[in-house]
């Protein structure tokens, strides 16, 4: 029997979460057997503004330590990507926690070595799942108005779960036949250990195992004996002793006590055998979770392989109601907990051959498709119901997922294990040398009419929108949209962020009576600026004025956040600190941004000049004003609003900190920088705001039809084009800024006013100074040698700072930077960088 067989060959050594960190276990080689016990950490990241790929493999150093050397076995994702378990052969376990950077995990657990290594070892396990909806998109379907429609609609899952719904559980069996559960309290995990059965022979032994949810919240367990060729499945209930109105919280004074109990119920025992090939054996167990249909049954998917192919074949748990006299239920606890449970009746169901071996089989989309990959390299989904390939095909009318429009996954290479990405568009490789490759779903259906680009971007919007609703990373999806667009019409772009919007409910037309403070915090708004900056960069970090569009607003949205968060931090004392030194702190680290709202006014003011020296002439048709392009565009003159009035805010503040005189150096000190930085610049706040809000009514007012305002919109925020219909508009910007602004402004200094390094355009190196970057986060200057690393953002390349979350939201809880410690501004992930030509 292969090693493979001996460890449980459900067991996976790669393991991708849905926050885009890919953990993978090296194989060992007869020149370097240790490789076994090296776990290693990767990621898809944007490598120089256009192109992606995959990150070069990271070690994850505590492993091998903590694992004595052991060959690494299986490794495993929480439900929502933050905890890694990884387990060796010798079934000892340890739970790496990923906060704050994405490639920076440390030890929470790990389990004591365990005495008999062969019998210890775990072949089969699971985290439990979160009791929290899970969401499915409907079909994009074209309706008579010729638009894409987009839905999306929510099941549950089954249980069990932990009571508290912010720790984690997981439970796993091993060879010897006992389940061991842990659960977490605080960040300790208790383990509990529970046999399955009691008349398993000495020589018996498990090599495979399987659990799945049911829908009474119960877990099903498929274990396989090779040596007797056994199947057995067992039904399991976890009772808690502590209530989830408790907040799932274990009580300090008995920190050693069981708070979990397990019940196990048989309810299969019998030999097994490949129906149709003798020489096939038993490689792979699945256990696959009902769906919401009412009529959906648990499955156990049994994989027999050889050399020459694999058969899948299906086994169903049929749970019947039984109809006990209540003389029964007097019986209570006396009798025998752990009979043969009549209601569940097992039922073989068919069977597929298949001419190649699989090497995984997985239930995905909650447990709606099955996923199997194959030595060859190859990755098939198939539908559970009837278990029909899904294949490429062009539907312009419905759309469901990018097979729909006419992408698959292209030939790969002969593999020794296949990841799925939790989007489902993208896979990982481990090849026989032990490289991990990265494949993505790419067009195989050539498709030429003027509508072939309409349904890929319906699919790609589906796919992004899901992921955004889910809270998972959607890195994968930009990959493939910034691929396409390289490669098809120029339109095609314009044709991914109208579908985006729309599939994620979000209009650039906005309403009159729209709240900037709640307009600014909706989630949404920060997924689509994020994509179209993504979508808008070009190699070298160089943007598009499409992406122009969408950066300044995310930076426009920074500040209006941080703003926010300080006013309120300098009314506050916080614990752990003086009032002085809070202040004194917090403000210091809002000067950057500050400066660049400052010099933003000035970079708006500079273009806006040079139109108002001839205010009787008319735009061309290919014009381009991007600063007058963001005054007439909704979203972001909402921003640019919002900002002025955030200006004139701290105008104020100063004001009252002068009058009531500080007596703290420090904070007076920050002050008297932010007093000078406000006064810097070449135009006054006041005045410009004036003509914003001017351009602001007139636009309001003057174009009253929703359709008309939408197709304008996106015509300035997609395509920074300015349509005829608004150049009259143009034309009064010009007056009011001759008549109201120009006589206020230091020409001379807004002429030659620096206004680079606030990487609008592109982003910005101080190349004058080596040792010297610019913080994308604080928008301050920081020398490259203060610190042995950075930490940059995996999509749009920003990079700041790496902080002590810890001591800073101890001492200062409302710090704004602390809520962009597991997040860039961008929405994506951080990533510790100690190398600095990987910051360029």
């Amino acid at each position: 029997m292969t090693i493979e067989n001996k460890l449980g060959s459900s067991l996976s050594t790669i393991a991708w979460s849905k926050v885009g960190l890919i953990a993978f276990a090296s194989k060992p080689t007869l020149d370097d057997p240790a490789r076994a016990s090296q776990v290693y950490t990767s990621y898809i990241h944007c490598t120089d503004g256009e192109h992606w790929d995959i990150a070069k493999p990271q070690l994850l150093e505590d492993v091998s330590r903590i694992h004595d050397n052991a060959q690494i076995a299986h490794l495993s994702w929480s439900f929502f990507g933050a905890e890694l378990a990884c387990i060796d052969a010798s079934g000892r376990v340890s739970i790496f926690l990923h906060n704050g950077l994405l490639n920076h995990l440390s030890c929470v657990y790990q389990s004591a070595p365990p005495a008999d290594g062969f019998s210890a070892g775990i072949v089969g396990f699971r985290w439990l799942n979160m009791n929290k909806p899970i969401l499915l998109n409907n079909p994009a379907t074209r309706q008579g108005d010729k638009q894409f429609h987009y839905g999306i609609h929510k099941v549950s899952p089954f249980g069990p779960w932990h009571p508290n719904p912010n720790k984690q559980a997981c439970i796993g069996v091993i060879r010897s036949g006992k389940v061991k559960f842990w659960y977490q309290q605080d960040v300790r995990y208790h383990e509990i250990i529970q046999d399955l059965e009691t008349d398993l022979l000495p020589e018996d032994y498990y090599n495979i195992a399987s659990f799945g949810s049911d829908r009474d919240n119960t877990l099903i367990l498929a274990v396989y004996s090779a040596t007797r060729h056994i199947l057995k499945l067992f039904r399991i209930s976890i009772q808690w002793k502590i209530l989830a109105t408790g907040g799932g919280n274990l009580p300090q004074s008995k920190p050693d006590a069981e708070w979990a109990a397990i019940q196990v119920k048989r309810i299969y025992s019998n030999e097994v055998y490949c129906p149709n090939h003798s020489q096939r054996e038993l490689t792979h167990l699945e256990v696959v979770s009902p769906t919401n249909h009412p009529e959906s049954r648990l499955a156990v998917y049994a994989v027999h392989s050889s050399d020459k192919g694999s058969t899948i074949q299906k086994i169903e748990v049929v749970t019947l109601p039984i109809m006990l006299h209540s003389n029964f239920h007097a019986l209570g606890l006396r009798r025998n907990p752990m009979p043969d449970d009549p209601s569940d009746i097992v039922q073989f169901q068919d069977y597929h051959d298949l001419n190649k071996r699989l090497i995984g089989l997985s239930s995905i989309y909650a447990d709606n498709i099955i996923c199997c990959t194959y030595a060859d390299g190859s990755v098939e989904m198939r539908q559970r119901l009837t278990f029909a390939e899904t294949l490429p095909q062009f539907n312009p009318q419905s759309v469901h997922n990018l097979y729909d429009a006419g992408f698959g996954f292209p030939a790969a290479e002969t593999a020794l294990e296949i990841c799925i990405s939790p989007n489902m568009v993208a896979f990982v490789l481990l090849n026989a040398t032990g490289r991990l490759k990265l494949y993505y779903m790419r067009p195989i259906l050539k498709v030429e009419n003027n509508d072939a680009s309409a349904p890929i971007a319906a699919a790609i919007a589906l796919r992004h929108t899901l992921a955004c609703y889910s809270t998972m990373t959607c890195d994968d999806i930009i990959l493939i949209a910034s691929v396409e667009s390289l490669s098809r019409p120029a339109d095609f772009q314009e044709s991914v962020l109208k579908q985006t919007h729309r599939a994620i409910g979000f209009s650039l037309d906005l309403p009159k009576d729209v709240q900037a403070d709640k307009f600014l915090v909706l989630p949404s708004l920060q997924k689509l600026l994020s994509l179209q900056a993504s979508l808008g960069t070009q190699s070298g970090w160089r943007r598009s004025p499409a992406g122009v569009m969408a950066w300044a607003s995310i930076n426009l949205r920074l500040f209006s956040f941080a703003l926010t968060f300080t006013l309120k931090a300098t009314h506050q004392k916080q614990p752990g600190g003086g009032e002085g030194e809070v202040k004194g702190d917090t403000i210091m680290t809002f000067l950057g941004l500050a400066r660049w709202c400052i010099d933003f006014l000035a970079y708006l003011n500079q273009d806006l000049f040079e139109l108002g020296r001839n205010p009787d002439k008319f735009l061309k048709p290919d014009s381009l004003s991007l600063p007058l392009i963001m005054l007439l565009g909704a979203v972001p003159r909402l921003l640019i609003r919002y900002t002025l009035r955030g200006l004139r805010g701290l105008e104020q503040l100063i004001a009252r900190n002068n009058s009531k005189g500080d007596s703290d150096p420090f904070t007076k000190l920050a002050y008297q920088q932010l007093d000078e930085i406000l006064r810097s610049g070449p135009v006054q706040v006041g005045t410009f705001e004036k003509l914003v809000n001017d351009v602001d009514n007139f636009m309001r007012t003057n174009f009253q039809d929703p359709a008309e305002r939408l197709v304008m919109e996106q015509s300035l925020f997609f395509n920074a084009r300015i349509p005829v219909e608004l150049h009259s508009v143009v034309h009064r910007i010009r007056a009011v800024y001759l008549q109201r602004i120009k006589s206020d402004i230091d020409i001379p200094t807004l002429y030659f006013y620096p206004t680079k390094w606030l990487g609008i355009t592109e982003r910005y190196h101080v190349e004058e100074a080596d040792d010297v970057e610019i913080d994308g986060l604080r928008k301050q200057l920081m020398k490259v040698h203060d610190r042995p690393a950075w930490r940059r953002c995996v999509r749009c390349g920003s990079i700041a700072t790496i902080e002590d979350l810890t001591k800073t939201y101890n001492k200062f809880p409302s710090m704004w930077t602390v809520a962009f410690q597991r997040n860039c501004i961008c929405g994506s992930s951080w990533v510790r960088c100690s190398d600095r030509s990987l910051l360029k």
